[in-house]
């Protein structure tokens, strides 16, 4: 599964890629607490998972769609 960070920062929109959704959630959190905006994890089927609220969820999603 392929997993991409989105966040907005003071000079513009920025994506991330990352193939581990632990990963992913852990550079969302990092982004978060820095400020950035609109902080979100896509997931290649097309989930959204929204930083910091839903990380959880989406350590959780993971564990089982990285597994496969």
């Amino acid at each position: 599964m392929r997993y991409t960070v989105h966040w907005t920062a003071p000079s513009g929109p920025s994506t991330e890629l990352h193939a581990l959704g632990a990963r992913a959630a852990e550079r969302a959190m990092t982004f978060a607490s820095m400020g950035a905006e609109e902080v979100y994890v896509e997931t290649s089927d097309g989930r959204v998972f929204r930083a910091p609220a839903q990380m959880a969820a989406l350590v959780q999603y993971a564990q089982t769609a990285d597994a496969e």
